[in-house]
């Protein structure tokens, strides 16, 4: 198999990225509708769900000015792929954990995303496609590092157990 030309390869990589962030606005828009009644949660989301758009916009302006265009067959894939994701909880009693536990997936197969893409412009010169994917990468580890904060917190509410105090483990669990 012949070797693609490596700005033709970044900008398949950053139509993979562009459809990822589009597919993930639909599941995002879900679950912050899951969680309308947990303000802090909400917010958070919502904000990440911002950011996404961004991303997504961000990551098409990255593919124009590389002289590509968005695929629209990854798009398209990419939003019917988030349009199941983001609805695969919504029978389930336990969907904000199903919902933080995929969040907490996605935003990680992101920062690797993120990190191959960096590497790979930085070794083209691409230095504003660096800039761009490294301020993604960030506002991607920050919503990653939230999630595992926040995920004892929504198996605790989900389980209604009362953690031993001190210990961050259920008193009746053992290990």
């Amino acid at each position: 198999m012949a070797n693609r030309d490596p700005r033709e390869t970044l900008i398949g990589w950053l139509n993979d990225a562009y459809a990822m962030e589009k597919g993930l606005v639909q599941v995002l828009e879900n679950h912050a509708d899951d969680v309308k009644d947990r303000p802090e949660m909400y917010r958070k989301i919502a904000q990440h769900l911002e950011q996404t758009k961004m991303h997504a916009e961000r990551v098409r302006e990255c593919v124009e000015r590389l002289g590509g265009s968005v695929s629209t067959v990854k798009t398209a894939m990419g939003a019917v792929s988030g349009f199941f994701q983001g609805r695969s909880t919504g029978v389930s009693p336990d969907e904000l954990v199903k919902n933080a536990l995929s969040d907490y997936a996605a935003e990680h197969f992101e920062i690797a995303s993120y990190r191959a893409l960096i590497t790979a412009a930085r070794l083209l010169g691409e230095n504003q496609v660096v800039q761009v994917c490294e301020t993604i990468l960030r506002e991607e580890q920050d919503m990653a590092n939230w999630l595992e904060q926040s995920l004892p917190n929504v198996v605790q509410e989900y389980l209604n157990v009362q953690t031993a105090v001190g210990a961050g483990a259920p008193a009746n669990v053992r290990y």
